[in-house]
């Protein structure tokens, strides 16, 4: 499709199709049916004169625009004659080529680099977590030997924002959760008289697994998503730019308070969440069971050692470390505007729960290894 050209040469033996003065949506439909009509007849191009049309829409020029795909689909050449300035502006708005052209063909893409597409940005991400991990741990175990001192304040507001708003979430989940463990174990333990064991079920597994394991996740998703959010927004507004530009170090002035901070929240509100759950599962074996609290805390004491304790807490600060580092990292690698600030937290959850499984898997294989 193209206007004529004065200088084409006379076309003697094409048939041109003269439209009215209205090119709208009342008229729209004829002027279809007679470019299609004189497609029909198979010549090999069509003049449309559009010399004495005053006024148009845009149903009109999208009926041109439909003309002209049916004259391509049959291999007949279209032109317009006495275009308009205004419509010309029109069709200059639009990619008419691409409007009336055959759609592309996409592209195929072959299983290696489908695998390829969805593994290197995985790989991209863990690469950013494990250089922001060691830049950190490094910024915090040996910053302050070098006249780098750690931003206590800054830390205390992270670990405030962190740990009180999670405490009300945490301990909920805590008090039902001790209760569910004490009844399950109940149910089973009293086929054999053994009620009295309900302690250790409940202490033991809570203060070595489900205790670090639900008060990491609960800080995953609230703490550390809002890590990646906070962080990715400064990257968005070159907040985090300007900061270099003044030499401040984005890493030691953002990444460092929010890490530690979410280390401390995760051991504290793991504490309170063993304590709490402890609770929880004292009081239905109290209430439901029968079991005295002075037996039940007997019980307890017999069954937890100091070293569960410790190897709780390690779980607790590494979990932490691995919430605030995955947020904090990919918070720093947002591209693509609010779009991305998006990915960049809700992947900061997904990868923050999967990679403090893989640590707990850790600590629980070379814990029983030493055991044994």
């Amino acid at each position: 499709m193209r206007p004529i050209d004065p200088a084409d040469p006379p076309m003697t033996d094409t048939p041109v199709i003269r439209l009215d003065a209205a090119l709208d949506r009342a008229t729209v439909g004829v002027t279809v049916q007679a470019i299609a009509d004189a497609v029909a007849a198979a010549p090999g191009a069509v003049v449309v004169d559009l010399g004495r049309v005053e006024r148009f829409d845009s149903a009109g020029l999208g009926g041109i625009v439909e003309g002209l795909r049916t004259a391509r689909a049959a291999g007949v050449e279209v032109r317009l004659r006495g275009l308009s300035q205004p419509m010309l502006d029109f069709f200059s708005l639009l990619s008419v080529e691409r409007l009336t052209g055959p759609a592309p063909a996409g592209e195929r893409v072959d299983v290696v680099r489908r695998i390829g597409g969805a593994v290197l940005p995985i790989l991209d991400a863990f690469g950013a977590i494990g250089l922001t991990g060691c830049r950190a741990l490094g910024a915090i175990l040996v910053g302050p030997f070098r006249r780098r001192p750690l931003r206590f304040d800054r830390t205390v507001l992270e670990l405030d924002h962190a740990a009180n708003g999670a405490l009300p979430i945490v301990a909920l989940i805590a008090f039902l959760l001790g209760l569910v463990l004490a009844m399950q174990a109940w149910v089973q333990l009293r086929v054999w008289g053994a009620e009295i064991y309900v302690a250790d079920m409940v202490g033991v597994s809570v203060l070595t697994e489900i205790g670090p394991l639900m008060t990491a996740i609960v800080l995953a998703a609230r703490s550390g998503s809002s890590n990646a959010a906070q962080l990715g927004s400064m990257v968005v507004s070159e907040e985090v730019d300007a900061l270099r530009q003044m030499g401040v170090d984005p890493l030691r002035f953002l990444v460092v308070p929010k890490v530690l901070a979410l280390a401390l929240a995760v051991l504290g509100l793991g504490v309170v969440f063993d304590v709490v759950a402890i609770c929880g599962g004292a009081l239905f074996a109290w209430a439901v069971a029968g079991i005295e609290p002075a037996a039940f805390r007997e019980q307890l004491q017999t069954a937890l050692h100091l070293a569960d304790f410790l190897v709780a807490s390690a779980k607790c600060v590494t979990f932490g470390l691995c919430v605030g580092i995955v947020g904090c990292a990919l918070g720093l690698r947002v591209e693509g505007g609010s779009e991305g600030v998006g990915r960049a937290t809700t992947n900061a959850v997904v990868l923050s729960i999967f990679l403090v499984i893989v640590v707990d898997t850790l600590f629980v294989t070379v814990q029983r290894m030493v055991l044994a």
